[in-house]
């Protein structure tokens, strides 16, 4: 059974490489309606500075000296600090904590909803820490 598995497998990834894609065979009407961009306003250039990004990402990855942290919370500053120094290596918590932070110093607010973003059920969102 193994055996045929792989071959109907391998058959398929063959297949796949010639394969030509119609995209009128998966989009329905709801994409339609994507078409036009600019149907509810003008598109905005949201972009940030690579330097306001490195500067914002410093503000966000320095905990305060005085305070003893969790040892798992000071590996998650810092792996977030190394990744935004070298601009490699940046996961989806640390660009969401750098999007958020940027729309604040812009003069926005932002609002967080659910328990994750204090208690860090997903490490990656650690929008409150404690020491």
């Amino acid at each position: 059974m193994e055996d045929r598995i792989k071959v109907q497998i391998e058959k398929a990834y063959d297949l796949s490489k010639s394969h030509q894609f119609n995209i009128e065979e998966w989009k329905n009407e709801e994409w339609e309606g994507i078409k036009h961009t600019n149907k509810y306003g003008e598109m905005k250039d949201t972009g940030v500075s690579l330097n306001v990004l490195k500067d914002i990402g410093e503000k966000i990855t320095t905990l305060p000296e005085d305070w003893d942290f969790h040892p798992q919370v000071k590996k998650i500053f810092e792996a977030r600090k190394k990744s935004i120094s070298e601009g490699k290596g940046i996961d989806w918590g640390t660009g969401e904590a750098l999007a958020f932070a940027s729309l604040i110093q812009e003069g926005f607010h932002v609002r967080v909803s659910g328990q994750d973003v204090e208690r860090g059920t997903f490490s990656h969102r650690h929008a409150v820490v404690f020491h």
